[in-house]
């Protein structure tokens, strides 16, 4: 609640009359109000996300493709599709060893079910390991797939066929260099 309250103004003196004064809204931990229009406090800041954002996702079917650098660096490529708006999600992040970035990835947009390399599974490497610890938050699957439905040049053909023929060069732009993300579209 906010509470009106009476003083002088900065560099004045008490001696003035009250009517010389202004009035400031005084509120705990925040900065007056500019405009004359009362907002009702929500318990949130303004720029948290709505609550719905989660269950509309949730409430979708999402199948996420994961390809991993073999190297040193962790690079890792996703792809998630959307079925029911048929959407189409491409990213390629360099991750830390604890693969973070990835991980925080797939809860944000919890796909149903995870594509993989099946060579990561035997024996398991650190990615995959990972996913498998976060599958009980995620509420997904894991999927094994064979390496060769993971090649660039399928990514690419997708792209030119399933994409608007204007978005097609601008995409092509923007997903160069992105090799991983590429190939994990062609394996969805």
């Amino acid at each position: 609640m906010s509470m009106i309250t009476s003083q002088p103004m900065p560099g004045t003196s008490n001696s003035r009359s009250q009517s010389s004064s202004y009035s400031t809204f005084s509120q705990t931990g925040s900065r007056p109000r500019t405009s004359g229009t009362t907002r009702k406090s929500t318990g949130r800041p303004r720029t948290a996300r709505p609550r719905t954002a989660t269950t509309a996702f949730s409430a979708q079917q999402i199948i996420c493709a994961v390809s991993e650098s073999r190297g040193i660096s962790p690079t890792v490529g996703l792809a998630f599709v959307n079925l029911d708006t048929c959407e189409v999600v491409l990213c390629q992040i360099n991750d830390t060893q604890s693969y973070v970035r990835t991980i925080h990835k797939l809860n944000v947009f919890l796909p149903s079910e995870i594509l993989l390399v099946s060579t990561s599974a035997d024996p398991p490497s650190k990615l995959y390991s990972i996913i498998e610890e976060a599958l009980d938050d995620l509420n997904s699957s894991i999927m094994l797939l064979h390496r060769g439905h993971y090649a660039e040049n399928k990514g690419w053909d997708y792209i030119r066929d399933l994409a608007f023929a204007e978005d097609v060069e601008a995409m092509k732009v923007a997903l160069s260099g992105n090799f991983y993300a590429v190939c994990s579209l062609a394996a969805v």
